[in-house]
């Protein structure tokens, strides 16, 4: 009845009502007198903690429906995403008069140079990595301080917990591709999952040992090429580049070095078999490093070096626990798939011979005749050998001397083949060899050579030798016409009684 309305905190006239020290309203009554005046001054005054126990309530709600509803996500980009809303809208709540909003974003904590507005760091179980940057700063309330490192507290948490179930997931799929792949191969898929977990890495490398060597097995980070021929003396990697001691390598102790360790440490590698006494120029920038030791069995088997390239702190103790257990876990994983590919070679070797066995020889004759068939022109030959004589050694001689008859065969074709030929025995007294790269004339070439050399083999005084079938993969042929062509080719030597047959040839 009194025609009085509520107004705008900027516009002239009435009382105005403060909440959190910033004007919000204005109490207008048209020609208020004395008395009146200050029944509103009160009123004002009566409303401001009235407003601010309110804003309060409904802060805690917000920042309740936030934390729970992030605290449920499997996605951290929506997690973040929401908790952006959520300071963006409490950001300019308390912005300085005139400003419209504010901008939230997620940098590098700490960062490299020194950033405007209000740094809010993203601090859960471990240390801050990253921070949400809200600029301009907010005139923020204390409760809305403390609302603000509540919601990022909670994007860290859930952050932290993505990160370990994404480590585990990462590991697991290491560990489902044991069984399709050699250890060899997951040299970089290991070293990729260590770059992306560990945190503060940015890169990194594999050194793999190799007798008394360590080489590059993968790298992530830098480019493959000038470190294909560097490699480290393996004690001068224990003792200079890790240098915590013998004891501590081989319990597979993470160790991190600084900037000034790393340029001490860090002198010294071999390129092409030449020392040099330098430092290696894809270290010469690293900031820091953390080296754990991969062990196989007793000993070292690897060195994963997880670097650093603009933070000299970047490895604290939650870094080097996750480093120590994803060490602990590659071993584990390397251990399974060497035994792996120990029970794989063992099922495609003959035990006798150390020679690859019939189930080996299908596996490799497909192969070979795949990769062959890649070419514009394909040479692919095979061989195919009886041994003559091998019965009259087990009937006079003995089992055992028979043994060694297919023992001194194997060792005799290995000398007469190259490095990329391919030797099987298929059981019995049958073996086959596979030529890579050969031609008609050069498969005719390597029979000629192994007969000649199994001229001068015998066993207790009796001869053995073999009658061998030649073949080349024809235009358009498959492993089965190939093969069929090698052994028509024997059998045809057989009965001419001659040592060698070409298939296709009759002289």
């Amino acid at each position: 009845g009194l025609g009085g309305h509520l107004g705008r905190p900027g516009q002239p006239g009435g009382t105005l009502v403060v909440a959190r020290g910033v004007p919000v309203a204005r109490l207008c009554l048209p020609d208020p007198d004395a008395a009146t005046e200050a029944a509103l001054e009160d009123l004002a005054l009566f409303l401001t903690p009235l407003l601010e126990a309110l804003a309060l309530r409904a802060l805690a709600a917000d920042l309740g429906r936030v934390n729970s509803w992030v605290a449920r996500q499997d996605d951290p980009e929506a997690a973040l995403d929401r908790v952006t809303d959520f300071l963006c809208t409490l950001g300019a709540a308390g912005l300085p008069a005139g400003l419209a909003g504010v901008e939230v974003r997620l940098v590098p904590h700490p960062a490299p140079t020194p950033l405007s507005g209000l740094l809010l760091p993203l601090t859960g179980r471990y240390r801050a990595r990253q921070a949400l940057q809200v600029t301009p700063a907010p005139h923020w309330t204390l409760e809305e301080q403390r609302a603000a490192a509540a919601a990022t507290r909670q994007l860290a948490l859930v952050t932290e917990r993505l990160s370990a179930e994404r480590r585990l997931e990462t590991l697991l799929s290491l560990q489902r591709q044991l069984d399709s792949v050699p250890a060899e191969d997951l040299y970089q898929p290991l070293l990729d999952a260590a770059v992306q977990l560990v945190p503060g890495a940015q890169g990194g490398s594999l050194l793999v040992r190799r007798g008394d060597t360590f080489h590059f097995g993968a790298v992530s980070g830098y480019d493959t090429g000038p470190l294909r021929d560097v490699t480290f003396p393996w004690q001068h990697t224990r003792d200079t580049w890790y240098g915590l001691g013998a004891d501590a390598w081989r319990r597979g102790v993470p160790r991190v070095l600084g900037r000034e360790g790393v340029i001490r440490n860090g002198v010294g590698y071999d390129r092409g078999g030449e020392r040099v006494g330098e430092l290696l120029p894809e270290v010469e920038n690293l900031q820091s490093v953390v080296a754990v030791p991969v062990l196989f069995g007793d000993e070292v088997y690897a060195l994963i070096n997880l670097d650093s390239f603009t933070d000299p702190d970047a490895f604290d103790a939650d870094a080097l626990r996750v480093t120590q257990a994803f060490g602990s876990m590659a071993s584990l994983l390397i251990h399974e798939a060497q035994r792996h590919a120990q029970i794989q070679a063992a099922a495609r070797t003959d035990a006798l011979t150390g020679l690859g066995n019939r189930r080996a020889f299908n596996e490799a004759l497909e192969q070979a005749v795949q990769a062959a068939g890649r070419d514009a022109t394909p040479a692919l030959a095979l061989l195919v050998l009886d041994l003559r004589g091998f019965k009259g050694i087990n009937d006079q001689l003995g089992h055992a001397r028979g043994d060694e008859g297919l023992r001194r065969v194997a060792a005799l074709l290995r000398e007469e083949v190259r490095g990329s030929d391919q030797l099987f025995r298929w059981g019995g007294d049958e073996f086959a060899a596979l030529l890579p790269g050969s031609d008609l004339t050069q498969g005719l070439g390597a029979a000629r050579r192994v007969t000649q050399a199994m001229n001068a083999l015998s066993i207790g005084g009796l001869p053995l030798r073999a009658t061998i079938g030649v073949a080349s993969l024809r235009p358009g042929g498959t492993a089965e016409t190939l093969l069929q062509d090698a052994d028509a080719a024997m059998y045809a030597a057989k009965a001419r009684g001659e040592p060698i047959a070409v298939a296709g040839r009759s002289d």
